[in-house]
């Protein structure tokens, strides 16, 4: 039952090896606050998830689940919300409010970065916060959750600006000069300078993908579910046009329609439009977009006969499960702990572990050793900024092999390694 549940339940996410994103995470929350503030500012992302990370790891220990936890946390954190919005926005009952956060739990993409030592659920939580606070009038809850937003991911002046697009409120501007400052900073640490980035460039079926991408986290590289995301997309603009054509003549309806619609598909399609020049386009970038998402569906299935409601809701829940298994079988990431446990068994005191791709190279130094680990046959000026080149310092690039008796262990994207030195 436990391996079951380990092993084909998104329990899965929780417990296999970290990856870069998540190594990086945690080598930058073990700095200082200050130095995480300095470092962040060199980096892609603000400081604030790794400034709370930091106090946790302190607090509960840098292993894989505890840091994957503290996600799991703000899951749970979005899951309760959405019954406030269900129920404060929509005018649901508690009992129905309940019955609908199920479509919200089970979503692909919030249960997968549910169980990944990121900040991406944490500023799925703050942007929803903020939606929340600013429909419902709450100026205090709406600065709280607006400031902490801009300052664990930069996205969130997308959600400021489209805010502004729906009322203009003077609560935008005090945010955004909270968040000066920061920019300030960060413009000192790292200059003007647009370093390249690794999202691909898109095509024109993006334009009618990009909500299914929205809804399971799909990206192009999934190979799993190619002949299906079109599919998915074309059902649910279908549900989108026809729950407007049902409610565009009754004000209030058409009130909460436009909200939801321009947080969980306006973001998304102006974003996707500006990845055209410039990409930035990614999924796990729009996580707070899959929450509009899925309540922009639950507020059109309501509206819909019993017999529609109750058809819609089973297509919804059938699909995402299936997704989520091919999710659970596909998705999970490539570890390195049983190569590097294996190397650490035939390591002596002088030998060193060299990575073949600066991908690598935050998860060998997690699971090895800081001080052992080296990027091999690269120059520093080779490496690429957003594979987190400031916490690699220059002294981390190796060119030349160690001589016998110490020797260099090389490991490969793969996990396969050889042993080599100079004699």
């Amino acid at each position: 039952m436990i391996n079951w549940l380990f092993s084909k339940t998104p329990l899965v996410f929780l417990v296999q090896g970290f990856w870069r994103d998540e190594a990086f995470s945690y080598f930058l929350a073990k700095k200082n606050v200050a130095d995480i503030f300095i470092l962040s500012a060199k980096d892609f992302t603000p400081p604030f998830y790794h400034i709370i990370l930091h106090y946790w790891i302190n607090f509960f220990g840098g292993a894989e689940i505890p840091i994957r936890i503290l996600s799991l946390i703000f899951y749970w954190a979005i899951v309760y919300l959405t019954t406030h919005f269900l129920t404060d926005i929509f005018k649901m009952s508690l009992k129905k409010a309940l019955f609908y956060t199920f479509l919200l739990a089970i979503n692909p993409l919030l249960i997968y970065y549910a169980f990944e030592g990121r900040m991406y659920t944490m500023f799925a939580f703050f942007a929803a916060l903020s939606f929340y606070s600013w429909y419902q009038k709450r100026p205090y809850l709406y600065l709280f959750s607006s400031i902490f937003g801009l300052y664990t991911h930069y996205f969130m002046i997308f959600v400021l600006a489209a805010q502004y697009f729906l009322s203009k409120s003077k609560l935008q501007l005090i945010t955004v000069i909270t968040f000066i400052p920061w920019i300030i900073f960060t413009l000192l640490g790292r200059g003007l300078s647009l370093d390249p980035f690794w999202i691909k460039s898109f095509n024109i079926n993006s334009i009618i993908n990009f909500i299914g991408s929205i809804y399971t986290g799909y990206e192009r590289d999934f190979k799993f579910y190619n002949n299906g995301i079109f599919f998915l997309a074309i059902s649910l603009w279908f549900l989108i046009g026809y729950g407007y054509l049902k409610i565009k003549n009754k004000e209030k309806n058409i009130k909460i329609f436009k909200f939801l619609f321009v947080w969980s598909v306006i973001i998304p399609l102006v974003i996707l439009l500006i990845s055209f020049l410039k990409p930035i386009f990614l999924p796990r970038y729009l996580i707070f977009s899959t929450v509009g998402l899925v309540l922009l569906l639950i507020f059109i299935i309501e509206k819909l006969p019993l017999f529609f409601k109750v058809m819609i809701i089973f297509l919804l829940v059938y699909f995402t499960y299936n997704y989520n298994l091919l999710q659970i079988k596909h998705r999970t990431k490539n570890s390195f702990r049983k190569s590097i446990s294996e190397i650490k068994y035939l390591m002596t005191p002088g030998d060193k572990l060299y990575v073949t791709s600066e991908l690598d190279f935050f998860t060998a130094q997690y699971y090895l050793d800081e001080k052992r680990v080296f990027i091999w046959n690269k120059t520093y000026k080779e490496i690429p900024q957003y594979v987190g080149k400031a916490l690699i310092p220059k002294n981390k690039v190796a060119t030349r092999l160690p001589f016998y008796p110490n020797k260099a262990f090389i490991l490969d994207p793969w996990g396969g390694f050889t042993v080599m030195a100079l004699y």
